[in-house]
Parts: structure tokens; C-alpha cells; sequence
């Protein structure tokens, strides 16, 4: 039958093509946001590709490394600009901010050349630049941002050592200079991680800050301890208030085997947290920090360093004689040394163990003088059998 009575009254098809595309859309899942573990895995992949290089200063990687970096910087709405100092070598230097107060964040992107894909040291820092540049353009800072990204670190500090020569903003304007390199990997490949910070011991505000966020895996030491080995040396030297981050070396240190999927990806966020929330502590800063003529050393570095070698002792079972003699004399040697010549030596025993690559330098040219000094015949001898098989 045709009755209007029974019929079933009918929807407009408007309602029913919306009640159909609500029904997709609650089915497709949102999409899920970029993560900062994301998008610092995607920086690494992309710099340490073979396609790079190894991003040797001078080299078409190490170019397009300086390419893809500033296109990165630019998609995030700084300015940008390329500061050539010869021989196909650049740094990146990208601006946010107009105030004269400044704070500096750096990290060098030239690795080791063709088949050393330099991922910790220093593809990793990169990412964590960018990442940065990212949360700190969000954070709307107080204070202007310039975000170097230096080359040719690896052959003697020069992108950072031309800047400083050359400065883009003047010096004098910067509240802090922080600066990162080697992250990502675990210090002398022990279990537990050992964030190492330098810098404090200059100025009374930075080290205020600092001790804010020290965190049971970090290690505040006085930069004389590594000395100008990285690209907050240049900075030091003009007297710029400055910090150094850094996870330390580890065995494939400058080798073949600082690959990209040996990064812990999620400790590299974190250690992103923290430098950002000491870098908005310090824009918070009314005035410059102070840069102390004479340093005071960060409370805890004797300490933590005695702590550091009970841990290697224990943990490294098959711990070679001469580390294990040095490292022995070392802690008792430290707590009673009021000069800094022992807490010198227990960091290039920590170095020379570390990175076997540069063990032979640490060993011949540090290690053994300062034991002979001692009258250590013991000690002299095992470091002399332990060089002979190390490297160079």
C-alpha cells in the first residue's frame, strides 16, 4: 500500500551527507602531533646520511649540511645569514628578536669526512639547536635569540673562533653563550648517564641558575679540566659569560661508529628541556652575568668525580692496570690537593679511557709525565704497556 499514513518521513539529503562525513571523520584518527623525539631523530638522519659526506669542513656535506640548516632556521621565521670565512666554509647564524639583551645557543655541524657519519659529536647538537630554536621562538623571550651553527670545529674551533673575531651582535651584549656538543650517548659507554656542565665557575648568576636544575646525572667541573676543546673556548677567551653541555666521549668517539640509531633519541628531548629552561632563566636576567677574573669551581666536583671513578671501577670489570692503579691514587689524591693538578689528571684518565682513539696523547703526553713527577714507578710502567697498544 501507498498510504501517506504508514510512510517513513525521509531526511534531507543535506543532513544526510553531513551525517555521513561525520561518521568518516570520528572513524579517521587525528593526527598525531611531530614530536620534538620526532624531529630531532629527522635532524640527525638527515646530517649524518652518507649523502653528507661526513660533513668534513670545506666539503659539498658539509655545505648542504649549512643549506639544509639555515632553511630550517628560515621555516621557523628567523633571519638568517651565512658568515663565510674561506675555504668553502661557513657558519650559520639566524636572529630572533630585536632587543639588544642576547643570549647565544651554538653547536658545531662539520664532522670527521667521508665514512664517519659523527652523530653524537656533532649531528646531534645541531638537532638540538634547531629543536631550541623552535621552543624558544614559543617561549617569547625577553631577550633576543642568535643561534650559531658553527663549522670547521673539528680542525681548531675556527667557525666559533671567527665569530668571536667577527661578531654578527656585539659581544658585550650577550648575557650567556651556550654552547653544546657530543650529546646523546653515555660517557665512557657506563650504564648511567653523566650530563657534564662547564662554564658556572665564572659567573656567580650563571652558576645561581644552574644549581637550580642540577639534576643526580650531571657533573658540573672548571672548563681547565677539558680546556679549549670545544667552541665555548673562543667565547671564554673575550670574556663572555658562557655554558657548555655535553654527554662526554665514548669508544666510537670520532669513529665509524657514532651512527645516528645509537642516539637515545628520548634522553636528547630531555637534555633539550633543561638547556631551554636555563636559557629562560637567563633572559629573565635584569643584568648581564658578572665574568669573574678569578673562577669559583662548582660545588661537588671533587665529589662527583670521586663518585665517577668508583663507578668506572666497579662497573668495568675488565678495567686495564693503569686505569685502575691511576684511578686509585687519583681518589685519594684529589681530596687533599689544593692545587687543581690532580683533579686535571683524573679527567684525562676519564678521557683516555673513554675515547680509545686518543688514549695514546692523554697517556703519553699528560698521564705518565705528572706519575713520574709523583715518583710512581708502578703507575709509570703501567701506563707506558698500556700506550703501547693504544691509540694515537
Amino acid at each position: 500500500m501507498n498510504s501517506d499514513k504508514n510512510r517513513t518521513p525521509s531526511l534531507p539529503r543535506t543532513a544526510i551527507v553531513l551525517f555521513l562525513l561525520a561518521l568518516i571523520c570520528t572513524s579517521i584518527p587525528a593526527a598525531v602531533p611531530e614530536s620534538s623525539v620526532d624531529r630531532l631523530q629527522s635532524h640527525v638522519a638527515w646530517l649524518t646520511d652518507t649523502a653528507r659526506q661526513g660533513r668534513r669542513a670545506g666539503s659539498r656535506g658539509a655545505a648542504d649540511s649549512a643549506k639544509y640548516i639555515s632553511d630550517q632556521f628560515r621555516q621557523l621565521g628567523f633571519e638568517v645569514q651565512m658568515q663565510e670565512f674561506g675555504g668553502n666554509r661557513r657558519n650559520v647564524v639566524a636572529r630572533y628578536g630585536s632587543d639588544s639583551r642576547i643570549i647565544l645557543a651554538g653547536a658545531h655541524y662539520d664532522g670527521q669526512g667521508p665514512g664517519f657519519p659523527s652523530a653524537s659529536d656533532n649531528a646531534a647538537g645541531v638537532a638540538v639547536l634547531l629543536e631550541l630554536a623552535k621552543s624558544m621562538k614559543a617561549a617569547n623571550l625577553s631577550a633576543s635569540l642568535v643561534m650559531c651553527a658553527f663549522d670547521d670545529e673539528e680542525q681548531g674551533l675556527n667557525g666559533s673562533l671567527y665569530f668571536a673575531d667577527h661578531p654578527t651582535v656585539p659581544l658585550e651584549n650577550i648575557y650567556a653563550a651556550v654552547v653544546f656538543d657530543a650529546l646523546g650517548r653515555r660517557f665512557m659507554d657506563l650504564r648511567e648517564w653523566t650530563t657534564i656542565t662547564l662554564g658556572e665557575e665564572y659567573s656567580p648568576e650563571l652558576s645561581s641558575i644552574m644549581r637550580k636544575h642540577r639534576e643526580k646525572d650531571m657533573q658540573s667541573i672548571g672548563a681547565d679540566l677539558i680546556g679549549p676543546r670545544s667552541d665555548f673556548a673562543p667565547f671564554a677567551a673575550k670574556r663572555v659569560p658562557f655554558l657548555f653541555f655535553s654527554d662526554g666521549t665514548f669508544k666510537d668517539y670520532h669513529g665509524a661508529g657514532d651512527t645516528a640509531e645509537r642516539i637515545d633519541y628520548m634522553h636528547l628531548s630531555r637534555e633539550t628541556t633543561l638547556i631551554g629552561q636555563v636559557i629562560r632563566e637567563v633572559a629573565a636576567l635584569r643584568a648581564r652575568p658578572a665574568y669573574l677574573e678569578n673562577p669559583v669551581y662548582p660545588e661537588g666536583e671533587t665529589a662527583g668525580l670521586v663518585k665517577l671513578m668508583n663507578t668506572v671501577i666497579a662497573e668495568k670489570t675488565n678495567l686495564q692496570p693503569a686505569y685502575r692503579l691511576m684511578f686509585e691514587d687519583l681518589k685519594a689524591r684529589i681530596r687533599a690537593d689544593r692545587t687543581r693538578d690532580s683533579i686535571r689528571m683524573s679527567t684525562s684518565a676519564f678521557l683516555a679511557l673513554a675515547t680509545p682513539s686518543h688514549a695514546r696523547y692523554f697517556l703519553e703526553f699528560e698521564l705518565k709525565p705528572y706519575f713520574e713527577s709523583l715518583h710512581k714507578p708502578e703507575i709509570v710502567k703501567a701506563i707506558q704497556e698500556e700506550s703501547a697498544h693504544s691509540g694515537l
